[in-house]
C-alpha cells in the first residue's frame, strides 16, 4: 500500500502533463490518469516495480489515443444525428402526405385484400396464419398482399 502511494504521488502530476499533450483538456487528462491508476491499484500484485513507470506512461499513451478516437466517433455520430434531424425536419410535410395518401389508397382497397395487408403488415402475422383464420390458401394470401402491393406503388409513383 505505501509503495503504491509512493509510486502514486511520484507520478501523478508528470502523467497529467503528458496526456494533456494528447488531449489539451486538463480535466481530461487527470481523468484518463486516474482511470490508469485504478487499473495500476487492481493489477498491482502482478506489476513488476523496475517496470511501473514504464507500464504507467504506456497505458496512458493508449488511453490517450482511445480517449480520442472514441471522440471522433462521437463527432461523427453527432454530425449524422444532425444530418438526419435536419432531413426530417424539411421532409416532415412530404412525409406525412405520404402517410395520408398509403392510408387513402388502403382505404380503398377490397375488403379482403385490405384485410389481409393489415394482418400481415401491421399486426406482424405471417401468411401462414392469416390463410388458415380466413380458410384461403397461402398463396392467395400472397396474390392479396402483391395486388395492394402493386396499387399502392402505382398510386404513390403516379404522384410523384
Amino acid at each position: 500500500m505505501k509503495d503504491f502511494e509512493i509510486i502514486f504521488k511520484r507520478n501523478y502530476q508528470r502523467l497529467c502533463m503528458f496526456a494533456y499533450q494528447f488531449l489539451e483538456n486538463v480535466e481530461d487528462a487527470r481523468d484518463v490518469v486516474n482511470d490508469v491508476f485504478e487499473q495500476a491499484w487492481k493489477n498491482y500484485s502482478s506489476l513488476k516495480e523496475e517496470s511501473v513507470d514504464a507500464y504507467l506512461y504506456s497505458a496512458v499513451k493508449h488511453r490517450c489515443l482511445n480517449f480520442l478516437e472514441h471522440k471522433k466517433v462521437k463527432h461523427r455520430y453527432i454530425e449524422i444525428v444532425s444530418v438526419f434531424q435536419e432531413n426530417i425536419e424539411t421532409d416532415y410535410e412530404a412525409y406525412e402526405q405520404l402517410i395520408e395518401k398509403i392510408n387513402s389508397v388502403c382505404s380503398r382497397l377490397p375488403d379482403r385484400t385490405r384485410y389481409i395487408l393489415s394482418q400481415c403488415y401491421f399486426h406482424h402475422k405471417k401468411y401462414k396464419e392469416v390463410s388458415e383464420e380466413l380458410g384461403i390458401t397461402t398463396d392467395a394470401v400472397k396474390k392479396h398482399i402483391m395486388k395492394a402491393l402493386r396499387i399502392l406503388r402505382e398510386s404513390i409513383n403516379k404522384n410523384q
